[in-house]
């Protein structure tokens, strides 16, 4: 149906210097193409599935469901439709995902994780990856996989659509949430304390919302409907004050 999604289509395709990690197919694992010649080096073990793909310095880290992708059978049994049908039939499943780490260069996997992880909320630095797993934001070591921290249950919509996705972003130290309720959140990335908290406007239409940061400063405008400002406001990344 029109404006169904899936968000998370443009979460398996990542280039990186000289490496494209993507997943050659719907349900096919993460390949490591050589960025000049397209030729295939190697497939991530235990990779098939993969929803999503990040690179953070010399780890990939891979979502992937055991499941069969919900989409699959769309063409065969569904007609076109409207707006209507994604609010009950195109949602998030909340089944549990595993998170694997690999090494960038050889695909040698470190190590993975079985949690639910909201979609489009994977993310890392140079110490964490982070995550929202359905109730909380989660940090887990990229070393190791064991849990840093979590935060206390934060707000998201009761079924999160495949339109949709809640925000997670780590930027300088801080991890930013937005799930969609006009707030916004920052935690300490390395102890997950509350920074502080603030509004968030709704910035898309039946899409995940904008949430960005640029040079210290956290942006977002009210640009659903025509009747909205579209004005952006930017916040301190670290104190949340509007300057």
């Amino acid at each position: 149906p029109l404006k169904s999604g899936p968000t998370q289509l443009a979460r398996r395709l990542v280039a990186v210097d000289d490496r494209v990690y993507v997943t050659l197919g719907v349900d096919e694992p993460v390949s490591v193409l050589d960025a000049t010649t397209g030729k295939k080096l190697h497939n991530l073990a235990g990779s098939k599935g993969a929803e999503e793909v990040i690179v953070s310095g010399d780890h990939v880290f891979t979502l992937v469901s055991d499941e069969q992708w919900e989409l699959n059978t769309f063409l065969p049994f569904h007609n076109t439709g409207d707006q209507a049908r994604v609010r009950k039939d195109f949602a998030w499943n909340e089944k549990p995902r595993h998170v694997k780490a690999y090494d960038a260069a050889t695909g040698k996997k470190f190590w993975e994780r079985k949690t639910v992880v909201s979609p489009q909320t994977l993310t890392a630095d140079v110490r964490n990856v982070f995550f929202h797993d359905g109730e909380k934001v989660v940090a887990v070591h990229r070393s190791s996989g064991e849990v840093e921290w979590q935060s206390k249950k934060v707000n998201r919509p009761a079924e999160v659509r495949f339109n949709f996705a809640p925000k997670l972003v780590v930027n300088d130290g801080v991890v930013l949430y937005a799930g969609g309720d006009r707030t916004m959140q920052a935690f300490e990335a390395g102890s997950g304390k509350v920074m502080w908290e603030g509004p968030h406007a709704r910035g898309g239409y039946q899409s995940p919302e904008d949430l960005l940061v640029m040079k210290g400063m956290v942006w977002s405008a009210p640009t659903t409907s025509g009747r909205d400002s579209g004005v952006f406001t930017g916040r301190d990344l670290k104190t949340g004050e509007v300057k």
